[in-house]
């Protein structure tokens, strides 16, 4: 009996001296305060296995409170990155609202207790401001520590990818700092997101289960930004490394922020639609002067689209009498009529209707009898 005792006493003094052996200085204060807390409070694995280097078994944190992801800037400025470089731009508030991707909050600030300790990585006492080599792992320097959180999402980095992947180089203009949208997702750099002209969804409606959304359509047209639709998502939708099952949600929502007065068929059908065609949906082509423009040029703001005036002068008002090239209607005027005014064929500046001939001719009319040369395009 007696050999047991002591066998089990040696066996509780190794443990204890491994453990203080193998314990962090990290675990033992924490922001100058005496750790309190057993082991397997953070690190808890399952059954019949035990926490090692490769594996932690990190918990969620216990503190006990969290401060709110906005409470700090909108954009954290990451300088001091050699002199190629412009700073970094770290979009805070659009990585907050993805945080739960990845382990929330404590993912980045792993060591922050309230919110008066969100200022600086560099004077944190955990990560020294300075580029030498830290040999401690689990301490790097705050560049390396800075590198390896933002590397641990964006992992499509490799050492064939150059440092302006993600700093802007100086250049002579405004930088990018004082340039950039912070509200768009990729207003800051990231690779160019090309979308599908057009996406088929197929919904659960009875009558009309298909809806066409064109979005080319609504780019060029319309003339929206990425986050006029897309305010509430975030780069988990394309990016997460869980891929869960992909769900279709708030569509409705958003595109009821334009089509509310809509009927259901301007959207719903029974097959995909093709895309808006001026022609098809007024009965009147564009030519090609004004093909490429955006429909708020002569519709007015989005949501309130008006029918536009015909009469040229409301949006051509640089016009200067004498200097219209009447070339660009696709008909160049003969001498006899190039000095005339609009209205002498164009009664009361109506360009909408036919041009009359009867103001000074009895014996011809328009179209038999054109005021100069028809131009082949």
């Amino acid at each position: 009996m007696k050999i047991k005792i002591i066998l089990a006493f040696s066996i509780l003094i190794l443990v204890n001296i491994s453990h203080e052996q193998l314990v962090d200085p990290m675990h033992t204060t924490h922001h100058g305060k005496e750790l309190s807390q057993e082991c397997m409070v953070c690190h808890r694995c399952e059954k019949g296995q035990f926490p090692t280097k490769a594996n932690l078994c990190l918990q969620q944190c216990t503190r006990p409170f969290l401060p709110k992801a906005t409470a700090t800037q909108d954009v954290v400025i990451i300088d001091r990155l050699m002199n190629k470089y412009e700073p970094v731009v770290f979009a805070h508030n659009l990585h907050a609202t993805m945080s739960a991707m990845s382990g929330g909050c404590n993912n980045c600030h792993h060591f922050t207790q309230s919110i008066d300790d969100i200022k600086s990585c560099g004077t944190s006492g955990c990560h020294s401001d300075t580029n030498v080599v830290n040999l401690k792992m689990s301490k790097p320097s705050l560049k390396g520590a800075y590198h390896r959180q933002c590397l641990g999402c964006h992992r499509e980095w490799s050492h064939d990818t150059d440092c302006s992947f993600c700093h802007a180089g100086l250049t002579s203009g405004k930088s990018t700092v004082e340039t950039m949208d912070k509200t768009d997702i990729v207003g800051t750099i990231h690779p160019r997101i090309v979308a599908k002209p057009a996406y088929i969804f197929n919904t659960s409606h009875k009558e009309g289960k298909v809806v066409t959304f064109h979005h080319t359509d609504h780019v060029n047209l319309f003339g929206l930004k990425c986050t006029d639709c897309h305010k509430g998502d975030n780069c988990a939708l394309c990016h997460d490394i869980v891929k869960p099952e992909k769900k279709f949600v708030k569509h409705v929502e958003t595109c009821c922020r334009c089509h509310l007065e809509d009927n259901c068929n301007f959207c719903h059908s029974n097959t995909p639609k093709p895309p808006f065609e001026h022609y098809r949906s007024t009965s009147w082509a564009l030519n090609k002067y004004h093909k490429d423009l955006q429909c708020s040029k002569c519709h007015g703001p989005l949501k309130k689209f008006t029918k536009p005036s015909t009469v040229c002068t409301n949006c051509h008002i640089h016009w200067d009498v004498g200097v219209f090239d009447h070339g660009v209607t696709g008909l160049v005027l003969n001498d006899d009529h190039i000095e005339e005014d609009c209205e002498v064929c164009h009664i009361d500046r109506d360009f909408s209707t036919s041009p009359s001939c009867g103001e000074c001719h009895d014996d011809i009319s328009y179209p038999d009898d054109l005021p100069g040369e028809r131009l082949s395009h």
